[in-house]
């Protein structure tokens, strides 16, 4: 027992250690550790977990929390915009996406029809872990919206293969009409936003109440909440990744204390659940069963990446407006696989391993790792050739934690006429602490200011700022805002807007120029607003 969790606990620490390999080589994350369990799953370790009943019950748990986690991350702001698009290919296309390769997958490469259906549900969705990993690690903006688009579309795609899996799973193993698999189909969406939304509706009654708790509370709190949003529609026949991922949606968009330290809590619980994973499929798999997999999962994955969802982007992507070539050939590429894809085939082969005539496990293992490889590998590269990456953009703002990411915030002043800075030093005007004077701009001339240098009228000054911390104290409650196109507030006057009880816009910097608001004061697209909550 006890060498088993110091092995366990290595694999861990190494699988962060790895971390760093893939900010080097470009290569997703995904790839480095299953092939790493890969590696493990060739010790003699593998006799111990070497069953996919246990391996379905662990994996299942784990992904409770990658699912809730892709939610929580989301920022609903930044993916509003391209929401509609996001959705319409998370659904309609996970089911022509699958419902094409699995044709492909029967005549071509002679699988009888149900199990070829099967495979293109198991592997119909796309890896958000790999699109996060690639988007947040290699800085990758893209252009028209498009970063938050593959966001939201891989964060909430794996519901719908999953409702395909169990579809195709209950027609396998029979007593099961069409009618009956399509009403299967209804209720494990209905069922599943149904309850996700239930749960949802409670949570920000709380949040609103401002019912948090001390001492790691939260944490539990956020965790059972999950498990039970996706116990809970398992129960009533709904989908519990879906129901998880609404939670987490809502729960990620909220503002509220706590929510910076949910953020780095469950950032570390979706790093652990998928190494988790990760570990799993490595002592599931072996080499052997990859190298006779490999040329049907290489079919599989060419045809995927050059037919199936191709297809499947560019019919349903054609009517909608503001869609352009490149973007639809961006969007086609990142249909990366990746662990969702091998444990929905866990399930199956759990459920229907008798009746499969193909060692299904193995197919969608080695696809997975050619997407990841081939796919996930040139995704920059392909990001670049189509003209689509935006190397001025901020990846960050498709997140929820981005602000994270600022440290350090900049205010353009000036000295007007009759200033009481007018004719001092530098070292004799009063700053508040952590606030310096950076720049100077004098006469179409900049430099750096030192304590001996007096201020004149007319003086620009850049004033630098460490960013806003919430923790420094309970009694301000500040949080920043930019005003994004389709926003609530765009277009409006101060005076006019419903603000929640207690709040405050306290400030807003357009174009540079800090203004302090009136009721007056129209809010345009781009303007960076600082709200104030208090009791």
């Amino acid at each position: 027992m006890v060498v088993i969790l110091i092995l366990i606990a290595v694999i861990a620490l190494a699988s962060v250690l790895l971390s760093a390999l893939s900010d080097k080589s470009g290569i997703p994350m995904l790839f480095i550790f299953i092939v790493f369990g890969m590696l493990i799953g060739s010790t003699p370790l593998k006799e111990s977990i070497n069953d996919f009943g246990i391996a379905n019950t662990v994996c299942s748990i784990a992904l409770i929390f990658i699912m809730f986690y892709g939610g929580f991350g989301t920022s609903w702001r930044a993916a509003k915009p391209v929401a509609g698009k996001a959705i319409t290919l998370a659904s309609l296309g996970v089911f022509f996406t699958a419902a094409i390769t699995g044709v492909f997958v029967h005549f071509v490469l002679g699988f009888p029809l149900l199990e070829a259906l099967l495979l293109g549900s198991v592997i119909g969705s796309t890896d958000a872990a790999s699109v996060f990993s690639i988007l947040r690690r290699r800085k990758l903006s893209l252009k028209d919206n498009t970063d938050s688009l593959l966001e939201l579309e891989s964060g909430s795609n794996d519901p719908f293969s999953y409702i395909l899996t169990v579809v195709c799973i209950s027609l396998l193993v029979g007593g099961v009409s069409a009618g009956q698999a399509l009403l299967m189909l209804f209720l494990q969406v209905f069922v599943g936003l149904a309850v996700g939304a239930a749960i949802s509706v409670a949570l920000v009654f709380a949040i609103r109440k401002k019912i948090f708790f001390k001492g790691g509370g939260n944490e539990v709190f956020a965790i059972a909440i999950a498990i039970l949003g996706y116990a809970l529609a398992e129960i009533l026949g709904g989908n519990g990744y879906l129901s998880v991922y609404v939670i987490g949606i809502v729960l990620g968009n909220q503002e509220f204390k706590s929510k910076r330290d949910l953020v780095s809590f469950f950032d570390g619980i979706n790093m652990l659940a998928q190494i988790l994973i990760f570990f799993v499929l490595g002592l599931l798999s072996n080499i052997e069963g990859v190298i006779y997999a490999f040329p049907v999962a290489l079919a599989v994955m060419v045809f995927m990446t050059l037919v199936s969802r191709p297809v499947s982007v560019f019919g349903l992507m054609l009517p909608m407006p503001n869609s352009s070539l490149q973007q639809k050939l961006v969007v086609s590429w990142a249909g990366i696989r990746g662990a969702a894809s091998i444990v929905f085939a866990i399930v199956a082969v759990s459920q229907v391993g008798t009746r499969l005539q193909n060692d299904l496990f193995h197919i969608v293992f080695t696809v997975v790792l050619l997407s990841l490889a081939i796919q996930g590998g040139f995704m920059p590269a392909v990001a670049i050739r189509t003209k689509m990456y935006d190397p001025h953009g901020n990846v960050m703002k498709t997140f929820t934690d981005y602000e994270e990411e600022k440290s350090i915030q900049f205010v353009l002043t000036k000295i007007y006429e009759d200033h009481p800075w007018i004719g001092k030093a530098l070292k004799d005007v009063f700053l508040p602490r952590d606030v310096r004077v950076a720049l100077v701009e004098r006469g179409g001339e900049q430099f750096i200011p030192d304590g001996e240098t007096a201020f004149e009228q007319g003086d620009s000054l850049i004033l630098s700022a460490l960013h806003y911390n919430e923790k420094l104290g309970d009694n301000f409650a500040l949080r920043e805002r930019t005003i994004e196109e389709g926003d609530r507030f765009e277009g409006h006057y101060i005076r006019d807007l419903q603000l929640k009880n207690g709040e405050r816009i306290v400030f807003l910097e357009r174009d540079g120029e800090v203004i302090i608001p009136t009721g007056d004061v129209q809010l345009m697209r781009g303007d960076l607003i600082v709200i104030n909550q208090y009791s």
